[in-house]
């Protein structure tokens, strides 16, 4: 014995042809898991037209259903928009990782790598007024090289620039070398970070939502957020 009666069946049927549905069949089907903007027109439609006549839907009813389909609709809209421009973002970092290789960057390091000339340069970053600033420059092996006096600085960036050639006016003739800060205050003397100029050689493709970072010669990995300038 069914459990729905043949008029009941009857109705059902009729409801379904208004919402644009099929009778179920005995084959099998893949279920819907999200409801789409004609499906909420469906649904919508067949509950104007089997509502209570005595007591129909307000203004203010049809209104706030009128806006949860636009807000729907709107965040559709949105995540195909988002889409596209995560596309965009992401061909635009793959472009722009490319142009930093070569570039000339001041970055966190005491390592310097000299340029075509020989010389070095870089900055160190005062956290307070000094009143004496010692630059101290080494090879490899730490044999002190150079040794520069800038004096009194405000807090900051303190830049410095060697030529790469000893008091005698010779070139020391180094690829790379050791930089040390020292900061006097107080009469007391404390060494300090250093940022050293250095080419880019290197730039990753970073995958969606990581960091952009490159590698520079003589220092490694750095995160694009940790350079503090480009020198050209």
């Amino acid at each position: 014995m069914s459990d729905i009666s043949a008029t009941s069946q009857q109705t059902l049927d009729a409801l379904l042809a208004k919402l644009g549905a099929k009778k179920l069949s005995t084959s099998t089907s893949t279920p819907k898991s999200t409801l789409g903007q004609e499906d909420f027109l469906k649904l919508m439609t067949a509950q104007m037209s089997h509502q209570d006549p005595f007591q129909p839907q307000t203004n203010d009813q049809m209104i706030a259903q009128m806006a949860q389909f636009s807000t729907v609709t709107g965040i559709t809209q949105l995540n195909n928009t988002m889409s596209g421009l995560a596309t965009q973002i992401s061909d635009n970092r793959i472009a722009t990782a490319a142009n930093f290789v070569g570039k000339t960057v001041l970055v966190p390091g005491n390592v310097a790598m000299a340029d075509s000339s020989g010389a070095i340069s870089g900055a160190v970053d005062l956290p307070s007024d000094a009143t004496g600033l010692t630059i101290q420059i080494t090879k490899e092996n730490g044999e002190l090289v150079k040794s520069m006096d800038l004096g009194a600085n405000a807090a900051g960036l303190v830049g410095f620039d060697w030529d790469g050639k000893n008091a005698a006016g010779a070139s020391v003739g180094q690829a790379r070398y050791h930089v040390k800060a020292l900061m006097t205050t107080g009469g007391k003397q404390t060494a300090t970070t250093t940022d050293v100029y250095a080419p880019i050689i290197s730039a990753a493709v970073p995958a969606t939502g990581a960091d952009q970072t490159v590698t520079v010669d003589g220092v490694g990995v750095v995160k694009m957020s940790d350079i503090r300038a480009f020198k050209y």
